[in-house]
């Protein structure tokens, strides 16, 4: 993964300009990263495409309604080589849980890592180099998520939320893969009412900050990489 920091770093730099209405100086956004994926052409089987539709902006709303309604789940774990973190999912961000169901279901996160690490702010993970990733990326299907404010959740110490990309994104659309944790213990409220907040951590925040003290390098990507495999709890 070494091979793409200096991808990453330039990336970062383009990404992560500040907007100083809404965002305090030295914060960066939480932006989904563009591909990080080595360029390869991926063919996919026609009969596995059958068998679940690819997830366009046309019929996701519709596609997950209907998902959400026979997987109701809403507890998952993230099991990492520091430890597991157990996250709770909420019901009244019903896209978004369904959403996050349905890649766990698919095997994508499995194939990812925390790429991110920004000291006493968040981890970022849902992404890697991986080409097993990227083929089930093409399978599950190119599209955003419709955003899902609620006002009573907030960006506190332990929010989980979807990062999004902020250029040509007015409707603030979240990214469907890609997530992050608040380890500030302060919170981050600069980010409420910008990136949808999906769920909160109910056990592990220990790991999570031990994961955000990892060394790491220009481009905020842990030196050793962390990688995560994630399961449904119920």
């Amino acid at each position: 993964m070494r091979v793409l920091n200096i991808f990453i770093g330039i990336s970062a730099l383009l990404s992560s300009c500040q907007d100083t209405k809404t965002v305090p100086k030295n914060t960066p956004k939480l932006e989904e990263k563009e591909s990080t994926i080595p360029t390869q052409k991926v063919d996919i089987p026609t009969s596995k495409l059958k068998r679940t539709p690819r997830i366009t902006n046309k019929i996701v709303t519709n596609f997950y309604e209907a998902y959400g309604k026979n997987n109701p789940e809403q507890y998952i774990r993230i099991n990492t080589n520091l430890g597991d973190i157990d996250i709770q999912l909420y019901n009244d961000t019903p896209i978004h849980r369904a959403n996050f169901i349905h890649i766990i279901k698919r095997g994508f996160l499995n194939e990812t890592c925390f790429y991110r690490v920004s000291k006493d702010f968040v981890i970022q993970g849902g992404n890697s180099d991986s080409f097993k990733m990227a083929r089930i990326k093409k399978r599950i299907g190119d599209f955003t998520l419709p955003s899902e404010f609620k006002k009573h959740h907030k960006h506190t110490y332990g929010a989980v939320a979807m990062a999004r990309i902020w250029k040509n994104n007015p409707n603030k659309r979240s990214s469907p893969y890609e997530f992050y944790i608040i380890v500030n213990p302060l919170g981050s409220n600069h980010l409420d009412g910008e990136h949808t907040v999906i769920g909160r951590v109910i056990k592990g925040m220990d790991i999570a900050k031990k994961i955000n003290s990892v060394e790491v390098d220009k481009s905020e990507w842990p030196k050793k990489d962390i990688c995560m495999k994630v399961n449904i709890v119920k």
